[in-house]
């Protein structure tokens, strides 16, 4: 039987409950002020980089996060949003692994900050890293990107039945973005709810490459699940077409406002979604803290940021303080859950 890793009351509960506990533990951190409190603000004003700023970056060039991250930091310039340049810095590796144990290393140094993605999660939990996702200081929740359901431009499937259909008959050769990643999660969890036969899952560096593997037939790869930013060019150019999308409702967007949901085709999925998130190193204190998470939310506000938002349908979901901290503690339940699902833990 299908998981639903989103929905079920049993991980919000739980991480109702963990994040009591993480409060109670340490509720000076748990309670920093928001980004519009007048405590923030002060702190803002008080403490703030004295140097040059890395934006680090766990994909590779060309990914969903390489380019959120640089249209973030394009805002933060264009703006002054910060004293010092917030510059982008590629740290693949590892499935993230790289990146995670770099910043984590700069312990209460508030010049590196680091766009996460789900992989935050799964790398930490299936590598084992001797650090968890809750280590590190949270700064705020920027978006939600969905999942769309990609094949080629010349893919004789119309719609999400017809993929299924074929999958049922073949082991079909699927692409995404690492192993044991959210990519992947989503075709297994597609192989059971669907009851296909085993994808055949090919591991890429990032969304762009993913995108491009596809475009081409690299490795005989028929469909991807990839988020609308990454697929967006190929698609302009009419080399690749989305199915459908993982969302509860068709986007709004008006290049995929047609676009039906996987759920009203046959695949009741509609729960996953990647974080847009930005995390800092361990240990930062509260002042720390509230001078990015002013920045972050200044971002968000900012009318580059929301056209940026509509261009690419990512869902609006700015979180920071204690609701992405029970936001960062329900997405470690959840892709634990995944993990143990799938048996990418022992």
């Amino acid at each position: 039987m299908e998981v639903r890793v989103m929905a079920s009351p049993v991980i919000r509960t739980a991480a109702t409950l963990m994040a009591a506990l993480v409060t109670l533990s340490a509720c000076a951190t748990a309670n920093a002020p928001s980004a519009t409190s007048t405590g923030s603000a002060t702190a803002a004003a008080a403490v703030q980089p004295t140097h040059p700023v890395e934006f680090v970056i766990s994909t590779a060039p060309g990914g969903g996060s390489d380019i959120y991250a640089r249209a973030m930091a394009t805002i933060i310039e264009n703006k002054k949003f910060s004293p010092q340049p917030v510059t982008p810095l590629n740290k693949e590796g590892g499935s993230g692994a790289v990146a995670f144990q770099y910043v984590f290393e700069k312990t209460g140094d508030m010049h590196y900050v680091m766009i996460t993605l789900n992989s935050f999660f799964t790398t930490i939990i299936t590598q084992k890293l001797s650090f968890k996702a809750t280590d590190f200081t949270p700064v705020a929740n920027l978006a939600l990107d969905p999942f769309y359901l990609w094949v080629n431009e010349d893919s004789p499937w119309k719609t999400a039945q017809d993929f299924i259909d074929a999958a049922k008959k073949d082991s079909l050769t699927v692409a995404g973005t690492g192993t044991k990643q959210e990519d992947e999660a989503l075709f297994r969890r597609i192989e059971d709810l669907m009851q296909t036969k085993p994808f055949t899952y090919v591991p890429q560096t990032s969304g762009a490459t993913v995108a491009a593997a596809l475009a081409g037939h690299q490795g005989q790869v028929v469909a991807t699940v990839n988020n609308p930013s990454e697929g967006l060019q190929l698609y302009q150019s009419k080399k690749l077409r989305p199915l459908c999308a993982f969302t509860p409702a068709s986007p709004t967007t008006a290049i995929y406002a047609s676009l039906p949901t996987c759920k009203s085709q046959g695949i009741a999925i509609d729960d996953y979604f990647i974080m847009r998130a930005i995390m800092a190193p361990p240990g930062l204190s509260q002042a720390q803290q509230a001078f990015w998470v002013d920045v972050f939310k200044k971002v968000y506000d900012s009318d580059e940021w929301k056209k940026f938002m509509s261009d690419n349908a990512l869902d609006p979901a700015f979180k920071s303080g204690l609701e992405f901290r029970q936001f960062i503690l329900q997405y470690q339940q959840l892709h634990q859950n995944i993990a143990t699902k799938f048996k990418w833990v022992s």
